[in-house]
């Protein structure tokens, strides 16, 4: 038999891992002393003290060591945690590359403007997602409600009569809107196109704008907050615009890679 010390020192395990283990019927001594409460392990648990070992260096939970020490099967327990380690790698990987392109995109230069606008017409159709899932608000899904519409309006002789924009607004019982709006011709009439579309106008206005423009092949982070809404809201305390219940709308403008730009416009 192999007192505690000893059989730590045989298997690298310290005497403090030892006595979790006991406790949570993971590695269980062969004896232990009434009295004393010492703890003494047989020769043969020496495999099962190396493999614990092995598996909790690579982070294996304690029930999964247990059961696979008992089966023998340690190194099948090994290579289900290589597969989540791997995962976790590869998420990891990408939540750094996504923070990378976030980072780049904010040190491009940002042209913040106000400019009058003229009163606009025009239609809209919303996707609402939970408030704290967001990420369900995605461009695929905008990009169909987008390519609906657009044909409804050019159907109905509406136009559309200039660029696209997208609007994130409040909704309902913690919902959030992303609203995808053409401009129109003319006024639709209340009802077009049925309960799930907004007949709207934005009267005349002054807006201050936010211009972005990719520079040396730098892109869009996805999931963040764009760089012109960044630099809109500075330029907004910048000047001490006082700002009430505001809609923050992001057009696109360009077609190719070589002339697109994103604005990012509020009322002011």
């Amino acid at each position: 038999m192999l007192g505690i010390g000893e059989f730590a020192g045989l298997t690298g395990l310290s005497v403090k891992a030892l006595r979790h283990y006991d406790e949570k019927g993971v590695l269980v001594p062969a004896d232990v002393d009434e009295r004393s409460g010492y703890r003494r392990y047989a020769e043969s648990q020496v495999r099962a003290g190396v493999q614990t070992r092995a598996l909790r260096d690579v982070g294996v939970a304690l029930p999964a060591v247990s059961q696979a020490v008992a089966a023998g099967d340690a190194l099948g327990a090994l290579a289900v945690q290589r597969e989540r380690v791997l995962a976790l790698r590869a998420e990891e990987d990408r939540a750094f590359a996504a923070a990378e392109t976030a980072l780049r995109a904010l040190r491009v230069p940002v042209e913040v403007v106000e400019r009058q606008a003229d009163a606009t017409t025009y239609v809209g159709r919303a996707i609402s997602v939970p408030a704290d899932d967001t990420d369900e608000l995605t461009d695929d899904h905008a990009n169909d409600v987008f390519a609906e519409l657009f044909r409804d309006v050019h159907d109905a002789g509406l136009g559309p009569a200039g660029a696209f924009w997208t609007t994130i607004r409040p909704g309902e019982q913690g919902q959030i809107e992303l609203v995808c709006c053409w401009p129109t011709a003319r006024r639709a009439e209340t009802g077009w196109g049925g309960p799930d579309t907004e007949v709207g106008i934005l009267p005349a206005r002054t807006e201050l704008v936010a211009n972005w423009r990719p520079q040396d092949g730098e892109e869009l982070p996805e999931g963040y907050t764009h760089p012109a809404v960044v630099a809109l809201f500075e330029a907004v305390g910048e000047r001490g615009i006082a700002l009430g219940k505001t809609e923050v709308r992001q057009t696109v403008h360009g077609s190719s890679a070589d002339d697109w730009h994103v604005e990012v416009m509020i009322t002011i």
